[in-house]
This record gives structure tokens, C-alpha cells and sequence, in this order.
């Protein structure tokens, strides 16, 4: 995917050169001088994906403990809450924007202006809002205006400020021309557009769902308007099947999904205990007593269990940040293993049945190694598959969002409404038919979880079953398992606008725990490099920011050691 943005970017910047004569004799229907948007578009919407799932994954996730490093004695940088500034680390953001979108955006935009094209313009908006976005709520300041300015290395940067109103901007721009292109026979949408095939209705509620997280991001602004975030929500994302899914037909490396066991990308990334502590009643229910009473039915399906179910918990374990699997230095030399399996004896191995009781690797229950490296195939489970869509965006969030607005606003009814609607849309999207999504494989494990199970769940300890009741830690803790595994980038804005800084600041700091109680089973281990607070911010591409855009950079202050700790507009008063 990354060769082909490459490829696509070179030849337009050609086509903008001046090469006519060149091209001209060029007829290579292979080659084309002016690509299509259907050709373009793809491109694009694939490398959402991809940049979400190798920064947001191996990075941010640990961040926000969805899942952390198993080494025994850990001190990954990443899992203290720290950061490395050099090279290419956590780019991948930066090259989406910048790159993958970038000039190819640019195109699509100019050309499909040129060509009346309504349905093109109105997605190429939403899915530029969309990135700068992320973008912002990723690095912060940005530049815009200037980013694609020709004959210049130098780019002035936007306030995060600015960047908010710009996305709000081009949301609204995108809605008039999607309303513009709605029922318009010349539509073309459908033969580039990967992810929803070239429905008009659904792109406009994808459009809101933006608007949706831009304006609710701002919950701790003097000017923020639940009323508006909760309409934004009653336009967006209703049902599964609005959910904004990236497929991957996974028939080579780069049109595979990121996290599936081909591209083995996860090799030392295990779940967290807050994970599973939320699945297993613990938190939600507050009660370590009789875990297969509380149990979510999601636990099988989203987490995977050791061969050990001596805990109680059915063998459902996970990692602290700065601990590690406390059994990693047991594991069986994988020599020993067949078929991605342990041996189930073996006296070579003393120490076998203290190794069974370690974490499991994501693509499956009992197991401690990629089971299919190298090979494509159905393994894996839920979002680690080599065949599984990537989300971008669903309809359970709009409902968290909606709950949390209605929350703040004070309409308890409201928000205990969306509070469950929420938790039915995670249920639905486990169970949704992904084969309609391009052929993508199924997230349930084996079988769809029964109705009955959800009914049970919904009326349980770990659903409040009132308004009166309702907290807004149960909202954002639902929210967080059904971003659990995608929505790395929300979860940690939400963590940022709820006071996630300074540890030595007890009154923010206790706040921040009341809402994600049991985030930390301990001591809350820091990076050296974090000034005892925890990371905020991202700094922008290493070599191409520090290489040609020095000054900028130095009158933002991004060069200060203490830039990535600092807190983000959106997260201020």
C-alpha cells in the first residue's frame, strides 16, 4: 500500500511539472496520466488503517493500556508513558497525513471539481477532516494553510485551535456537497469506495460522527454545547452497519491487516489486566467473588486465556505497565512447540505447567507464539486477523459520546439510554456478518454470542439498570472496551480531557481515577523522561520537520525536552 501512494504521488507531481510531451506519447492504460478518483481513493482509505494500527497499536495503545510488552522486568519506554524522539518512531501518523493523503487528496480534490463530481469532493472532505483530526488530537499543532505550498521546504504551522475549526469547516463543506450528490445518477462513488460502497447516507453520517468527536473533545471549554454534540450523534453512525470498516483482502503483505498473525507485528504485545478486569466483573461489578457470574460475554471473543484456569478467572490473565508476564521466563523453547501448540508432556520441560500460566499471545487462547507466521489462513481472533476489518469509527462510540454529552448536560434519562444502546451496538459489532465487508472474516470466536447472554449481561451487575445510578465513569469505561483494540487515538484523548497529567496533582489525578478506577492494580511506574508525568503529546516527523522545518519547530518550542508532557488545548479550560 505504502510503494503504491509512493508511485500515485509521483505521478501527479509529474503531471504538475509539465511533462506533457512525455505524457502525451504516454498511453500505458497501466500508467495513467490523470488518474481516476476510483483509483485514487482506495489509496487513501487503506492507509487509514495502517497508520492507526502501527502507531495507535504499538504505541498509544500502551499509552492507555490496551495491551503492554511481556518482558519480565519491563521498562518499555512506551508502557511508562514515555517517548523516544528520533528517527522514525510513531511517524506513520505524519506520513498518512502528509503523504499517503497528502498530495494525492489534493488531486482528488482538484480533480473531481474538474469533473462536477459531487460524491468524490463530499468524501475527500470527510476523510481530510477526518485525518487532520487525528492528526491534531495526535501531534497538536499542524501545518495546514501551507502544508502543500510548492517551491518551499518550510511550513508554517496552525494552532490546535485553528485545526478544530478547520475540521469543523470541512465537515460542513463535505455535507453540502454529499447532499448536493445524494440521488444523483451520475455518481461514480461506488467503484473506488472501499468501505462503503458509494452510499451517500452513509458517508453523511460518518461526516457527523466527526463533528460528533470534535466538538465533544471539547467537554472542559467554557463554550462546549452538549446540545450540539448530542445532535451531531442522531445524525451519525446509527447501526452496525454505518460503521466506517477498512477490509483487508489479505493476499500479500501490505493488503493485510496489520495486526493479523502474517505480518507478525505483535510478537511481545500482551493484553492488560485493566482489560480483563473489566470483562471479568471486577471493576464494573467491584467484586473479585465468582468471576463466572459477572463474566461479559465479550471476555472469549475480544481476549484470549492461558492453558492454566487454576485463578478462578478461567485462565483470563493480562500484564501491569513496568511488570511485564511475571511467567515469561518460563516459556518453553519454541523448538518444543507443534503446530503453534505446546506439548502437553515433555520431561525436557521441568518447569511446563508454571509456563502454562502465561499470557497469551492475541491470535488465540493457549497460545505463546505466532501460530502462522508466513502464511495466510482464518487464524487469529477478533481484531487479529490477517482477514479482519480495521474500524475507523462506529455507531456504539456515537452512543458513548451522546451518553457522555447527555451526561454533563444533566439529562440522566438521555444518557443512560445511549449508555445502553451503546453496549448493544459493541454486541452487535462482534456479532455483524463482516463477509459483506469485502469477504472480511467474522470477530466472534467460533459462534455469534447468543441473545440470551447479552440479555443477561444488560440486566446485570455490570450494566446500571437505572439513571439515578449512572456514573460517568460507567460511561467512559463501557466506551473504553468498545474502543478497546481501534480506538486508541479516542481513548486517549479521553484520557487527556479527564485530567490524565500529573500524578503530584492529587485533585486532577484523583479525578481522572474515580472515572478509570482500577486503570493501575499498584504503584503507577513513569519514564525518567516524563518529569513524573505522563506523555500527551506526540512530536511531529523526525527527520522531515527537524531537517527542513528547523526554525518552526524551535519557535513552537516542539524541540524542549518536556514537549511531549505538555498538555493539549483541547485538555485546558
Amino acid at each position: 500500500m505504502k510503494n503504491s501512494s509512493i508511485i500515485l504521488i509521483i505521478v501527479i507531481l509529474m503531471a504538475f511539472a509539465g511533462c506533457k510531451k512525455w505524457l502525451d506519447v504516454n498511453s500505458d492504460p497501466d500508467t495513467p496520466q490523470q488518474p481516476s478518483g476510483g483509483s485514487v481513493l482506495p489509496q487513501i482509505q487503506a492507509s487509514m488503517a495502517t497508520s492507526l494500527q502501527s502507531d495507535g497499536g504499538l504505541y498509544v495503545a500502551k499509552y492507555t493500556q490496551n495491551w503492554l510488552t511481556n518482558a519480565v522486568s519491563n521498562n518499555n519506554t512506551y508502557d511508562l508513558q514515555g517517548y523516544v524522539f528520533s528517527g522514525g518512531t510513531m511517524a506513520s501518523a505524519w506520513g498518512m497525513i502528509y503523504n499517503a493523503f497528502g498530495l494525492n487528496m489534493e488531486y482528488l480534490l482538484e480533480s473531481s471539481a474538474k469533473n462536477n463530481q459531487n460524491d468524490y469532493i463530499g468524501a475527500a472532505l470527510a476523510l481530510k477532516a477526518w485525518s487532520y483530526q487525528y492528526g491534531t488530537d495526535y501531534f497538536s499543532d499542524l501545518p495546514f494553510y501551507e502544508a502543500y505550498r510548492p517551491d518551499t521546504y518550510k511550513f508554517r504551522y496552525e494552532t490546535q485551535e485553528t485545526i478544530y475549526r478547520v475540521v469543523d469547516s470541512m465537515c460542513k463543506a463535505a455535507l453540502v456537497y454529499l447532499r448536493a450528490a445524494d440521488g444523483d445518477p451520475t455518481n461514480t462513488l461506488a467503484k473506488g469506495d472501499l468501505v462503503y460502497g458509494g452510499d451517500i447516507q452513509k458517508w453523511k453520517r460518518f461526516v457527523f460522527g466527526i463533528l460528533a468527536r470534535n466538538h465533544n473533545h471539547l467537554s472542559k471549554k467554557s463554550f462546549y454545547n452538549a446540545d450540539s454534540v448530542i445532535s451531531y450523534c442522531d445524525s451519525a453512525l446509527t447501526v452496525v452497519a454505518d460503521d466506517y470498516c477498512v477490509p483487508f483482502d489479505a493476499t500479500f503483505n501490505d493488503n493485510s491487516n496489520y495486526f493479523g498473525p502474517y505480518r507478525d507485528n505483535m510478537p511481545a504485545l500482551r493484553q492488560s489486566n485493566f482489560i480483563v478486569h473489566l470483562l471479568d466483573g471486577t471493576i464494573l461489578c467491584d467484586s473479585t467473588v465468582s468471576h463466572k457470574v459477572n463474566r461479559d460475554p465479550r471476555l472469549a471473543h475480544m481476549l484470549t486465556c492461558s492453558h492454566d484456569t487454576t485463578n478462578g478467572n478461567g485462565g483470563y490473565r493480562g500484564v501491569d505497565p513496568g511488570a511485564g508476564d511475571p511467567f515469561s521466563a518460563l516459556n518453553p523453547p519454541e523448538e518444543y512447540y507443534e503446530n503453534g501448540q505446546p506439548p502437553t508432556s515433555d520431561p525436557k520441560l521441568t518447569n511446563y505447567n508454571n509456563a502454562r500460566k502465561k499470557v497469551s499471545i492475541a491470535f488465540g487462547d493457549s497460545l505463546y507464539v505466532n501460530p502462522s507466521r508466513a502464511a495466510f489462513g482464518s487464524q487469529g481472533k477478533y481484531l487479529f486477523k490477517n482477514k479482519s476489518a480495521f474500524p475507523i469509527m462506529t455507531a456504539a462510540e456515537i452512543q458513548f459520546i451522546k451518553a457522555e454529552a447527555a451526561f454533563r448536560k444533566g439529562d440522566l434519562g438521555l444518557a443512560h439510554t445511549a449508555y445502553r444502546n451503546g453496549i448493544r451496538l459493541h454486541f452487535d459489532f462482534i456479532n455483524r456478518d463482516y463477509s459483506r465487508v469485502r469477504g472480511s472474516f467474522s470477530l466472534y470466536n467460533i459462534n455469534p454470542i447468543q441473545q440470551d447472554a447479552i440479555t443477561a449481561y444488560m440486566d446485570g451487575k455490570n450494566v446500571k439498570q437505572s439513571p439515578a445510578t449512572l456514573t460517568l465513569s460507567d460511561i467512559m469505561l463501557q466506551k473504553y472496551i468498545a474502543l478497546w483494540g481501534w480506538g486508541f487515538v479516542e481513548t486517549w484523548v479521553d484520557f487527556r480531557r479527564n485530567d490524565f497529567y500529573d500524578p503530584a496533582d492529587e485533585a486532577a489525578f484523583g479525578n481522572f481515577m474515580s472515572i478509570y478506577k482500577g486503570l493501575y492494580g499498584g504503584t503507577i511506574p513513569l519514564a525518567g523522561n516524563n518529569e513524573g508525568k505522563f506523555a500527551q503529546r506526540v512530536r511531529p516527523h523526525y527527520t522531515s520537520e527537524n531537517t527542513y522545518n528547523l526554525d518552526e519547530i524551535t519557535r513552537l518550542g516542539i524541540l524542549q525536552t518536556d514537549w511531549h508532557v505538555k498538555k493539549m488545548w483541547f485538555s485546558e479550560p
